[in-house]
């Protein structure tokens, strides 16, 4: 193995580890936003009296919504690895092509979970601010 396949493999690794990392942060921090949000609002807020419940509620859509998004990126990336397991990758435009489909399907959903969150997160905090 040459030294630039050392470093090739290295980057691969890498890049598998980020991966891994990314999926469980933004599963971690919708779920937690969630769970948190479900105990806090019981404990803190009384909902009877709350302003603008329409922000908490589509909070708890938008963490939903990732956590599903979630699940559903990861699905497809194991069918795009299964698919690329049973295809051969060599100098085949038709792989090519199709695992560059895939792949930007994969970095879309992982955006659309970057950004639901952001804004699920700015919504609950909204909530919050307006009624304590």
């Amino acid at each position: 193995m040459s030294k630039n396949d050392n470093y090739t493999n290295e980057q691969y690794q890498a890049l598998k580890y980020s991966n891994e990392q990314f999926d469980k942060n933004v599963l971690f921090i919708a779920s937690g936003a969630l769970g948190i949000s479900f105990a806090f609002i019981e404990k803190i807020v009384n909902l009877k009296v709350a302003q603008c419940k329409a922000l908490l509620i589509c909070s708890w859509y938008l963490f939903a919504g990732v956590i599903f998004i979630s699940l559903f990126a990861h699905f497809i990336s194991i069918m795009i690895n299964r698919w690329a397991i049973t295809n051969n990758p060599d100098n085949n435009k038709y792989y090519n092509r199709n695992t560059c489909i895939f792949n930007w399907s994969v970095r879309l959903l992982n955006i659309s979970m970057i950004v639901g969150l952001l804004i699920g997160i700015i919504l609950l905090i909204h909530f919050i601010n307006l009624n304590i």
